[in-house]
């Protein structure tokens, strides 16, 4: 049988929801093991993403309608990054608090769906999944001693947060393994003594020795083979490497170089944009002195949680009656915002945005309404406009509507494509200004900061893994162009360098790549031009590669002006 569009992103769909758990949680399918994270489950997606690349190959795309066009573009992105996942495998370090973000969250998740109403088979179930925290812990251990072996000690600044993260996970492996009775009462006494029983023998003599053997090598070899400086440039291949993740991440080819040159191309327009907008004011001072005037002024901080809520829904009370002018398909779900629970804020700096789904009808904004006598709320506009309207919800929640969409598209392409995903938002939040919505200068001046903070990310990011730079240069550089913290500079600064190299850059780069596109056509369409027309193109197709978003607008460019 021929293969097809269709069958490919079904072989790649079975893969992510057999090795990716929160992708199965999603889709309803029980979680059989966790994944360790070894080099084994790396060649296991190097097979797949060959068998899609060459498959491809024997495909006229160009015969296909457009929406499979698109599919095989994603798929071609997928295949490509998957054939190098062996290699790309070293890159990282599996105990970086980031790397271990996503296995912490969703790994109670999938204890807590079982409910052992089929006994025997979850019972023996759940022990097989406490069995994989230990092996997961195990192969951490033992990729780190070989990356060590191949000259990619772990970076000294960033052991104390690997230490930190390893010691968290500790506590919480147990956690998630410890049963209230209301848990058990499906059980009989005897499957009941059964699973505590193994539980406990799994504990002690599995996980907890893992666990402290890792701690130990930490604070023993990890230390003595440490690196000295940080980003991944100081490696035997790490500049290759580098260059890889940036193109993996921006989805289109740059360099690092060019991405440099660009943020402080872009970090300048926008300190230059701010001074006028202080001289326009009557502020006689320099920045510093204007960052702590805002920081003094009770005006920019909200008086409880209701206050940062009320905020939000007051930035989009403005813009709600004028979506219309600026877009033609909506969303069917609503939209709200809602404070985290509180348990959650000490770990998350801001918030996120989380979609409409079976239980919860609305997209909805989860705020921090924590620690706001330091959480200026100067940009709360931009912030909620990324998150909202016309940001995330009008990106995501189409998405989620959209049931001609295969998975690969609809649910998996968002979270792989951070350049789109991201990008977009960022684009979304800055039509604020052609809307006429940031008309307060204090308004303005929090979009100005907002945009210059995604923008510094290009030079920092860069400066730390590609041109050598220290954590004390990429901190002066981002004291001098953000109103962070210096704990939060230090937490970006290891991000960037140490954790998910590359990663940041999306935000910036989608954002530019969007106005590229957009200028681009409304030069060659002139007064034909609709930027509603030109959103349904570049949002009705979903999160894609921005070159394949480039294509779809080219083409739609093309059929407008023949």
């Amino acid at each position: 049988m021929a293969l097809t569009i269709r069958s490919l992103a079904d072989r790649v769909w079975d893969h992510v929801l057999r090795t990716e758990p929160h992708y199965a949680l999603r889709n309803g399918q029980p979680v059989e093991r966790l994944p360790c994270g070894s080099h084994e489950e790396a060649e296991e997606r190097v097979a797949v993403g060959r068998s899609v690349r060459e498959a491809l190959i024997g495909i006229d795309v160009a015969a296909l309608e457009q929406d499979e066009r698109n599919t095989a573009a994603l798929l071609r992105f997928v295949a490509d990054d998957w054939t190098r996942a062996d290699e790309s495998w070293w890159w990282h370090f599996p105990v970086a608090p980031y790397q271990m973000f996503e296995f912490s969250h969703t790994a109670p998740q999938v204890f807590d769906v079982i409910t052992f109403a089929d006994s025997t088979a979850d019972v023996e179930r759940f022990h097989a999944l406490a069995a994989d925290l230990a092996r997961r812990v195990r192969v951490a251990e033992a990729k780190l001693r070989a990356q060590a072996e191949r000259g990619w000690g772990i970076p000294r600044a960033a052991l104390p947060g690997f230490v930190s993260t390893v010691e968290g996970m500790r506590v919480a492996m147990r956690r998630w393994l410890t049963l209230d009775d209301s848990r058990l009462e499906p059980l009989s006494p005897a499957l009941r003594g059964r699973l505590q029983d193994g539980l406990r023998r799994v504990e002690e003599n599995d996980i907890l020795p893992a666990v402290d053997s890792l701690l130990r090598y930490l604070d023993g070899t990890g230390r003595d083979t440490a690196a000295g400086g940080v980003g991944l440039g100081q490696y035997p291949g790490g500049e290759r490497a580098y260059r890889e993740l940036v193109r993996q991440y921006a989805s289109f080819d740059i360099s690092p170089e060019e991405v440099h040159e660009l943020g402080l191309a872009q970090v300048a327009e926008l300190t230059e944009q701010m001074a006028k907008l202080r001289a326009e004011v009557g502020f006689d001072g320099d920045e510093a002195a204007y960052r702590r005037v805002l920081e003094a002024d009770e005006r920019f901080h909200a008086r409880g949680a209701d206050d940062v809520a009320a905020t939000y829904r007051r930035h989009i009370a403005a813009i709600e009656p004028l979506v219309g002018g600026w877009f033609s398909v909506l969303p069917e779900a609503g939209y709200e915002v809602e404070r985290l629970d509180p348990e959650l804020e000490a770990g998350l700096s801001y918030g996120y945005y989380e979609q409409p789904g079976p239980t919860n009808p609305a997209g909805r904004y989860r705020y921090n309404g924590s620690g706001l006598d330091t959480r200026s709320q100067i940009d709360a506009a931009t912030l909620i406009y990324h998150e909202l309207v016309p940001g995330h919800h009008f990106h995501l929640a189409r998405q989620e509507e959209d049931a001609s969409l295969h998975p690969v598209r609809g649910v998996f392409a968002p979270e792989l494509l951070g350049a789109y995903t991201e990008g977009w938002a960022e684009y979304a939040a800055s039509l604020g200004t052609e809307m006429g919505l940031y008309t307060d200068p204090w308004d303005r001046y929090g979009h100005y900061v907002h945009q210059r903070f995604t923008a510094q990310r290009l030079v920092v990011d860069t400066g730390l893994n590609a041109l050598g730079w220290s954590l004390e240069e990429a901190a002066r550089y981002m004291a001098s162009t953000t109103m962070e913290s210096p704990g939060q500079i230090r937490t970006e600064t290891l991000r960037y360098s140490t954790d998910m190299p590359g990663q940041a850059l999306g935000y910036r780069l989608g954002f530019l790549k969007f106005w590229e596109l957009r200028s681009r056509a409304a030069e060659a369409l002139g007064p034909a031009f609709d930027v509603r027309d030109f959103h349904e193109i570049v949002l009705g197709a979903g999160a894609l590669p921005l070159t394949a978003v480039a294509e779809n607008v080219a083409s739609f460019v093309a059929e407008r002006t023949t």
